[in-house]
């Protein structure tokens, strides 16, 4: 049986990931972490959790886990959490962003290599099922040549849709709590009020559609081109490969409409993905191939189970537990996206 911890009691914890976890084989969630103790006590109580505790040294002083998930948002606490975490030599995985800033990304990737204790970070994108098939697809392309060469890269976004999907209608409300340090402001050197104003809400907001470029793309890649009215971004891979980012061009207020397209010289591999907290659905994606001469055109539409991202995840996360391969991002990969969005901003707002 593999123990489980979970640190961060909020929504995302209560109408995702808990139930997410504790619906797989050989896994007991043995305590509940949260800073508001009461909502601790009152979601362990939903979910038969039988220990709470109000910080997580409590946790690291009285339990011996296998294992830590960690749903909070990108504060100084979380670096704290990760880092005690890693040194504590227990595998964890973490909500997105890794970090509030470049330098805090860095500080956490650099005690990961120290520590080489096991981090990941929950960027769901990567683990539908449709992401993954069509990661398979770019792959074999890739390596057999049969497509021609990667030609172009592309990813579309409208966060003016309803991305929520209903997920939110049993969570439990808490007592707000707030952050317990300030950041540190030493961590956005050489960047203007407006830059920083404009990163935060943008690193949270888009860091999935930028690890899912990564992910498609299979290299690091660097920011090229920013337009000024924040729609476009233009990138280009290590791998030489130019790349696009559409950001909200429209209005989709009633659905949720996000795509990745990668491109060969003889076809493309598409995704089409659901809102993000869509319970029990997978995305769609096409293989579409054009070999010319007489061979007509042909489209792969595979039909995957009604398993959501999210759950993905957790199976993911499982699976590196025990040694198996694993799509989920790395702490490296992690911050890199978060050195696009801070590129993006300097970009848009330079000093």
């Amino acid at each position: 049986m593999t123990r489980i911890a979970f640190i961060g009691a909020g929504k995302h914890a209560q109408c995702i990931h808990l139930p997410n976890y504790q619906a797989q084989p050989g896994v007991e969630v043995v305590a509940l972490v949260d800073g508001d103790l009461e909502l601790a006590k009152k979601v362990a109580q939903k979910f038969a959790i039988p220990k709470t505790y109000a910080s997580h040294a409590e946790l690291l002083k009285n339990e011996k886990i296998d294992a830590a998930v960690v749903i909070l948002p990108a504060i100084p606490l979380a670096e704290t959490i990760l880092c005690d975490l890693m040194t504590a030599k227990i595998p964890t995985i973490s909500e997105k962003p890794l970090a509030w800033s470049v330098p805090s990304a860095e500080r956490i990737v650099a005690h990961q290599k120290k520590t080489g204790s096991p981090l990941f970070v929950g960027y769901h994108k990567r683990c539908d099922p449709a992401s993954m098939w069509a990661k398979g697809q770019i792959e074999k392309a890739s390596q057999s040549g049969d497509m021609g060469k990667m030609r172009y890269a592309k990813v579309h976004i409208s966060l003016a849709g309803d991305w929520i999907a209903n997920g939110y209608r049993t969570f439990i409300k808490g007592a707000a709590v707030p952050p317990t340090a300030p950041f540190p402001e030493g961590d956005f050197a050489g960047m203007s009020k407006d830059a920083r104003a404009k990163y935060g809400p943008f690193a949270g907001a888009h860091s999935h559609q930028l690890d899912l470029m990564r992910f498609l793309l299979g290299a690091r890649y660097h920011v090229k081109y920013v337009d000024p009215s924040g729609v476009v971004l233009a990138v280009e891979g290590d791998n030489g490969v130019p790349g696009v980012f559409e950001f909200s061009p429209y209005n989709s207020t009633k659905d949720w409409r996000e795509q990745g397209l990668v491109c060969f010289e003889k076809g493309f591999l598409k995704v089409d993905l659901p809102a993000p907290l869509a319970m029990n659905r997978a995305g769609t994606a096409e293989l579409f191939r054009d070999d010319g001469g007489e061979a007509l055109p042909t489209s792969t539409l595979p039909v995957f189970s009604s398993k959501s991202a999210m759950f993905s995840v957790a199976e993911n996360f499982l699976a590196a537990l025990k040694g198996g391969k694993t799509v989920l991002c790395t702490p490296e990969e992690a911050r890199d996206s978060l050195v696009v969005a801070r590129d993006w901003a300097m970009g848009l707002c330079p000093a």
